[in-house]
């Protein structure tokens, strides 16, 4: 039985009887698709009935802010404008016990105000875009697609949503959906699962099953999907330019797979413009043909649907956040996101109740949208904890032996894949280990210096490439070594810049250790070996110098024989 765990928030679920019997309802019946429950919309059609129009209004948002405590003004705005939903970034993060306790005042004040709970999210995708602090880091989506494991993506995100639990969180805005070429500069990189939507479905889908294994709502995104563009919507209005035939056979179908889930679950609208898809060239929040006809319509899907940031500038620079919120829900939006401003915020509150009081959005289109919400949350404030369980907060991080075990599963299953090109053959070596009498260290990573250093049985020589480093200094460095071979780890760009101006022949001596974006190398170069990790493990440096006789063996072959 899989194991239910929550951050302790029983006695305020307790205070309301629809609550408790959905309780009783879910404890007695494990099983029961709550989605499908008469008893279940029936109760909540009853709320639903006994809630102002205020109430009604601010359910529809979910709302960001600038604070680390509940401040007066943010205990006025949420008294006033009653949300139902809050996001959480970086900004709202001083430490792991404080952010427990902030989300724990976000319940309170939401069940005195609106008397229910609230969805608290986060962007916990992995690797960069990472808001608590998890140890071992995160590996990002491409780190975890290039294991071409769906069991080990689905306990990856499992984890996560406990540590999610852990402090209060029980929504995040992952995993990210987008097909995109990881050897293409692209504004997704690394935070796509890769290039082929079959393996995005597959990942996407386990992905999200293991974060609803902790109770905590998945949020696939950006639908219909973002390909390769460069242009990020954050900061400009941008057309994806594909085809009707691209979108469908490349970007939805990972959506597709995913609206397979049922209810429980979240998807977020692109702010992109899909003129294949939609000839007015609205951006897919406020497109009826994107978000009614293509995703619930044809997709069948039954969660909840909601925008990205309305203040982002390829949404703004259309529309003022008022009308937007307004506008995205017309188009099919359950929910939109203002991540800022607690002014705009509260005009375009203001702006959907007066909109519902003349008419323009219908009392029938807002119940709909209210079902969606009260569904969703009745499940992810459904949970049972196992006392058992220890606390998967230690020290400053969060951690368990557990996750750890993922974590290095992950880089283990990279490597073996890049050496693993052809597993059809047996190599016999040319040279072996020992017969590489020095090797010449480059890294900016003290984590992969320190663990090459601690299990090479090599003489090696390092050097610890600070972020002010002089590129010219770094080259003679290297000539003026003895080296038989020359190891370089890479985490961004500077130093991947510099690797590619190296003269052929000192490339033909280098292993390239990617721990950054595939794109910073092509994939055909005048290296010895480029080894393709995708995310900075601590252990990295440990392995390669585990694997290091292989890593040569495989570009030093003197016989080979068919199997």
């Amino acid at each position: 039985m899989a194991e239910w765990y929550s951050y302790t928030m029983g006695k305020f679920i307790n205070e309301f009887k629809w609550i408790l019997s959905l309780g009783l309802l879910f404890v007695s019946f494990p099983h029961f698709v709550l989605a499908q429950s008469a008893n279940l919309d029936s109760l909540i059609d009853k709320r639903i009935a006994e809630m102002s129009l205020e109430e009604k209004v601010g359910q529809l948002f979910i709302v960001g802010f600038p604070h680390k405590t509940v401040s007066k003004d943010l205990d006025r705005f949420i008294s006033n404008y009653k949300p139902g939903s809050f996001l959480l970034f970086k900004r709202n993060i001083a430490s792991l016990k404080q952010v427990r306790s902030l989300n724990e005042q976000l319940y309170r004040l939401s069940f005195k105000h609106t008397r229910l709970p609230p969805l608290i999210a986060i962007d916990q995708e992995g690797g960069a875009v990472s808001r608590l602090p998890i140890s071992p880091a995160p590996p990002n989506a491409l780190a975890i697609g290039q294991t071409q494991s769906p069991l080990l993506a689905e306990e990856i995100a499992y984890q996560t949503g406990l540590f999610l639990r852990e402090v209060g969180f029980n929504m995040n805005l992952a995993p990210v959906l987008d097909v995109a070429d990881p050897f293409q500069t692209n504004f997704i990189g690394v935070r796509s699962f890769g290039s082929e939507p079959n393996l995005v479905s597959q990942l996407g889908l386990a992905y999200s099953k293991g974060l609803l294994r902790a109770s905590v709502i998945p949020t696939a995104k950006h639908f219909p999907g973002t390909g390769n563009l460069i242009a990020d919507p954050h900061h400009n209005l941008v057309v994806n330019p594909s085809k009707l035939a691209d979108l469908t056979e490349r970007d939805v179908p990972p959506f597709a797979a995913y609206s397979e889930l049922g209810t429980n679950t979240a998807i977020m609208m692109s702010h992109l413009s899909y003129p294949a898809l939609d000839d007015s060239n609205e951006p897919a929040s406020f497109s009826a043909k994107i978000s009614k006809t293509l995703l619930r319509e044809q997709l069948k899907f039954k969660g909840l649907v909601l925008t990205d940031d309305l203040q982002m500038q390829g949404s703004r620079q259309l529309l003022r956040p008022e009308a937007g919120a307004l506008k995205a829900l017309k188009a099919g939006s359950d929910i939109v996101m203002l991540t800022w401003s607690f002014r705009d915020q509260g005009r375009a509150f203001d702006h959907v109740k007066n909109a519902v009081r003349k008419g323009l959005l219908s009392k029938e289109e807002l119940d709909q949208k209210l079902r969606n919400i009260l569904r969703a949350k009745a499940f992810a404030n459904l949970h049972r904890r196992d006392p058992e369980m220890p606390s998967l907060l230690v020290g400053e991080s969060l951690t368990s032996r557990s996750y750890e075990s993922l974590e290095k599963q992950v880089l283990d299953h990279n490597l073996k894949n890049n050496l693993q090109k052809n597993p059809a053959f047996t190599v016999t070596l040319v040279r072996k280990v020992a017969q590489e009498s020095q090797i010449c260290l480059i890294s900016p990573s003290s984590e992969f210096t320190s663990s090459f250093l601690a299990t090479t049985r090599i003489a090696t020589k390092n050097k610890v490439l600070k972020g002010n480093f002089e590129a010219a200094k770094v080259k003679r460095w290297l000539k003026s070594q003895s080296c038989t071979r020359i190891i370089a780890a890479v985490t961004g760009p500077k130093t991947a810049r510099m690797l590619n101006s190296l003269p052929a022949k000192t490339k033909s001596e280098t292993i390239v250790v990617n721990l950054a974006a595939p794109k910073y190398f092509n994939k055909e170069n005048d290296y010895f070996r480029v080894i393709q990790l995708y995310f900075n493990h601590d252990s990295a440096g440990t392995k390669i110098a585990e694997n290091l006789e292989q890593i040569l063996a495989d570009s030093n072959i003197e016989s080979v024989t068919s199997k």
